[in-house]
């Protein structure tokens, strides 16, 4: 494996088992914190919300299901096509994912903290292009 490679793989599993230990802050899983962050730019529909978390429609609605249980979203018919459900977050659930959102932005302030000064602003840029280059060859991965 090389250096690249290593450094990448242990970068995302950092996060990954960070995640997963703790629960996301232990209020919601870290697919629920995903949706309530992703729900904080508007109403989406069901099975967008499903395709853009990249889980399947029945994944997504156990994932509401137990949002909509502890009062952060409402789901609603689209009046427009009955066939489709709209979700938003409740005034709790705004709350709870502006929360979720802050901690976030502290942990990568956190991390950038620690870089030389130098370096921070060429990181973020070169960030921001590793995030356009891996969405466009998303479907083309299959990796662990």
């Amino acid at each position: 494996m090389s250096t690249l490679v290593a450094d990448v793989v242990a970068f995302y599993r950092m996060f990954a088992m960070m995640e997963r230990d703790q629960v996301c802050c232990g209020t919601v899983t870290v697919a629920q914190c995903a949706v309530l962050q992703t729900l904080l730019e508007g109403t989406w529909d069901a099975s967008t919300l499903a395709s853009h978390a990249r889980v399947t429609k029945g994944a997504m609605t156990r994932l509401l299901d137990g949002l909509e249980s502890r009062g952060f979203v409402e789901r609603h018919q689209d009046p427009d096509d009955g066939r489709r459900w709209l979700i938003e977050l409740t005034a709790t659930g705004t709350k709870e994912a502006r929360r979720l959102t802050g901690m976030t932005e502290n942990a990568v302030a956190l991390i950038m903290s620690r870089m030389p000064k130098d370096m921070r602003k060429p990181a973020v840029a070169m960030i921001a292009e590793l995030r356009k280059a891996a969405e466009k060859v998303r479907d083309q991965i299959d990796c662990c």
